[in-house]
């Protein structure tokens, strides 16, 4: 879901590749327009993961719906004329409120009736048919959701003035994931090797806040989230969080994570040699190649040359998975992707 690709942009690799052009690119997230993948341009390229998405990553009933949409947490989300992403234009806990007015919102059912109904098979079937990863996207964001229901600035501004607000709404989001997660992993567990969850901690030149304020708020939240899927199964749990977040991995590391994602290299102080030198023993990273200058703009030797430094960075003794720093936008040309894939083919093997 965020080593991903935009519509636009699989529709311009299957037409490159020749693949699958009678059949429309499917939507797998509506707030971002990206892409469910075609199986065949996987095959084609070598990926070596097919994921399994749980329920809808919005919480919308049709992830390609109009341009004004409101989801289950009563959260309204509008896509302008000319623009690809949606945005959040009304929010359930914006405004002036207190922490007993958290409990009088409208919250969703944790789990609703059928919400699992048919996954076990989904699962099952998708497990018989491939030998690559499986990685379970549970659309679970305690910190993000918290600040969806919020609203951004004002959240930033709680956590400082009144952390007590805030802990009372992401202990009312963990409350949900945590009976949603139980129900969705006993169905899935045994088929599944990865689960992906994530909460952006990070900005392009630094963390959102403190790690001081991460250890009191949200560390302990996002413990008891991940306690829950790993005694549920034995899976991995690949982390995503954008920005500047070296001040987190250790934290991370402890509380469960295994893998990192999408190393932001491009952000402050996140240099590919020092990340591996200070916690390749620690995580396993996921990502690391530029989307924002590099792939939408270089040449595809330039894109080589990106993939090689990256796996001379993170690759050795293991513990890297080569990918884009996030989702491939429109504007990366087809050429690009395929050099990122045949470089990663071809400078991905140990000796």
């Amino acid at each position: 879901m965020v080593t991903s690709i935009h519509q636009k942009g699989h529709d311009a690799l299957k037409a490159y590749l020749g693949v699958n052009l009678d059949r429309p690119t499917q939507i797998a997230r509506g707030r971002s327009l990206v892409a469910r993948v075609d199986h065949e341009v996987q095959d084609r390229l070598g990926v070596d993961v097919r994921m399994l998405t749980v329920s809808s990553p919005d919480g919308w009933k049709k992830e390609d719906g109009g341009n004004r949409l409101t989801d289950e947490w009563g959260i309204v989300w509008e896509r302008q004329e000319g623009f690809d992403n949606y945005d959040i234009v009304s929010s359930p806990l914006q405004g002036d409120i207190t922490v007993q007015d958290v409990g009088r919102i409208a919250w969703p059912e944790a789990v609703r009736s059928g919400y699992t109904e048919g996954l076990r098979e989904t699962a099952r079937q998708l497990r018989n048919s491939t030998d690559k990863a499986i990685i379970a996207n549970l659309a679970m964001q305690i910190h993000t959701q918290s600040y969806f229901l919020r609203g951004f600035s004002q959240y930033l501004m709680d956590i400082a003035l009144n952390p007590e607000l805030i802990e009372a709404i992401q202990d009312r989001v963990l409350e949900i994931f945590a009976e949603r997660t139980r129900a969705i992993m006993t169905e899935i567990g045994e088929y599944v090797d990865i689960v992906y969850v994530a909460d952006d901690l990070g900005a392009q030149n630094g963390p959102l806040f403190s790690p001081v304020t991460y250890r009191k708020i949200l560390k302990p939240r996002q413990r008891k989230l991940f306690e829950i899927i790993k005694s549920t199964a034995d899976v991995k749990i690949l982390y995503h969080t954008c920005g500047s977040v070296v001040e987190f991995i250790d934290d991370l590391a402890e509380i469960g994570v295994d893998i990192l994602n999408p190393v932001q290299t491009s952000a402050v102080r996140m240099d590919a040699k020092e990340l591996k030198a200070r916690f390749g023993s620690k995580v396993c990273f996921w990502g690391g190649i530029d989307t924002q200058h590099i792939l939408p703009f270089g040449t595809p030797a330039q894109v080589r040359d990106e993939v090689k430094r990256c796996i001379d960075a993170f690759a050795s003794g293991g513990g890297y998975v080569v990918a884009a720093i996030h989702n491939i936008r429109p504007e990366v040309p087809p050429e690009n992707i395929v050099a990122m894939i045949e470089a990663a083919h071809e400078y991905g093997r140990y000796s």
